[in-house]
């Protein structure tokens, strides 16, 4: 399996980063990568709907920003979070985030005349060279690690648990649990703000205050809130589809007798099995910072009147809410994590060799790049950081690639591309449509 190019990471703890994370959509179109199958003509159009919906989508992102970097209000609050003390991560002056030709956002190389009109740029032209930095994430203050899991305040203890007995997919679920939890609780403080806001149009002036502190207290709670709110968390975002977003129904309809069908039935019953393991730890956490909130004043969400009954209730909300959150923040991570051979120390005294695992992390903005089997980007994984570095030279105005996994890796053949990260490498027809089509993809006969 063809690797990023190797940094060795410190002592014990040392690793690569290996394209084994996969990403057709996210902050793209999942059904408009950037290499064309033999399937498909050069000049077919992508279809009408999944154009739509990426337009629409880029189109409610009006907000006008000053960040030279980003066009969109979400992407510029994530930057600032990124670049700000103390994460003092650094972005080129010659990248920006903007809308992609292929739906969605992705990275490029700013033109000449948008880098000189920034006071961050002072070069005559704005194309990079062969290696040229021009990302530097610190790994601790921003990427999403199994540490962060392993170590949370709330779950750390559980996470640890999931860890130690090597459950089915604990990698996957150690990143997605978490965040699924994280978003969990930032929706809590949303929800407490809306509420005061409510109450304070009304007149209650004093909850209006508590708001503004549950604002401030979620900034300070929620390490990777601005990157959290940078992602999509939803079916039909950007474009962005996958079969942990069907319906039974849907499943049955068009993939049953597909050479998808099995992958895709495994991946939802472990899911299924997260959900409910994920449910016995983190639903309490949730719970706990609901009625915190509501002790600052926040309305309270069920219209029961009885304080059984909205106990009840407060259950059946939150569970609903993992149950959508753990499906999301699985798609997130299957389609965004990027995995690294992490070599750790021995587990026991009597053994002297390290045991190499495979560790999965996300990496904020990185992961804005879109996906090409030919990239013009590779990264560096060091212990501290992870580069981005320019592959060759890419000229300004030019969208900025990287590999996530090889398109004829015989592990992943097209179909599991799919259901494990939501797009067929190359293919520009939407999936439902060649499922439809019974697609030579999908489909032996």
């Amino acid at each position: 399996k063809k690797k990023n190019k190797k940094k060795q990471r410190s002592n014990t703890r040392s690793a690569t980063s290996t394209n084994t994370g996969g990403r057709g959509f996210g902050s793209s179109s999942s059904s408009a990568p950037s290499i064309l199958s033999d399937e498909i003509d050069d000049d077919e159009v992508l279809s009408s709907s999944i154009l739509r919906a990426a337009a629409a989508a880029v189109a409610a992102d009006t907000t006008i920003t000053n960040n030279p970097n980003s066009s969109s209000s979400v992407h510029s609050n994530l930057l600032r979070w990124l670049t700000r003390p103390p994460n003092n991560a650094y972005v080129s002056p010659k990248f920006i985030i903007r809308p992609s030709p292929l739906g969605g956002y992705g990275g490029f190389v700013q033109s000449s005349s948008s880098s000189s009109s920034s006071s961050s740029s002072s070069s005559s032209s704005s194309s990079l060279r062969e290696n040229e930095l021009i990302l530097r994430i610190p790994r601790r203050e921003c990427c999403v690690t199994h540490d962060d899991a392993l170590f949370d305040s709330y779950c750390g203890a559980s996470f640890r648990d999931i860890a130690r007995e090597r459950r089915p997919g604990w990698e996957m679920v150690l990143i997605a649990g978490w965040i699924a939890k994280e978003h969990l609780i930032a929706r809590e403080y949303a929800d407490a703000d809306a509420a005061s806001s409510i109450s304070s149009s009304a007149g209650a002036v004093s909850v209006r205050t508590t708001a503004s502190s549950s604002s401030i207290a979620a900034n300070r709670v929620i390490k990777h809130l601005p990157y959290l709110e940078s992602i999509p968390w939803s079916r039909g975002t950007l474009g962005q589809d996958h079969v942990l977003f069907w319906s039974n129904d849907e499943v049955e309809t068009l993939l049953e007798g597909s050479v998808a069908y099995d992958d895709a039935i495994l991946i939802r019953d472990t899911v299924d099995r997260a959900v409910e393991s994920l449910g016995e730890f983190v639903v309490p956490v949730v719970r706990s910072v609901r009625e915190e909130l509501r002790g600052d004043g926040a309305s309270r969400i069920s219209t029961t009147t009885t304080a059984g009954e909205d106990d009840v209730s407060d259950e059946a909300d939150i569970r609903m809410r993992l149950e959508r959150a753990v499906r999301a923040a699985f798609v997130i991570t299957l389609s965004r994590s990027f995995a690294e051979e992490v070599e750790s120390s021995p587990s026991s005294s009597s053994s002297d060799q390290s045991v190499i695992e495979v560790e999965n992390v996300l990496l904020p903005l990185i992961d804005v790049l879109q996906h090409s089997n030919v990239p013009n980007t590779y990264l560096e994984s060091y212990d501290e950081c992870v580069l981005v570095r320019a592959a060759r030279d890419v000229e300004e105005g030019e969208e900025l690639f990287h590999q996530y996994r090889e398109e004829d890796d015989d592990v992943i053949p097209p179909h599991k591309f799919f259901t494990r990260y939501g797009f067929v490498p190359g293919v520009r027809i939407p999936v439902e449509e060649l499922l439809r089509g019974r697609s030579r993809l999908f489909f032996d006969d």
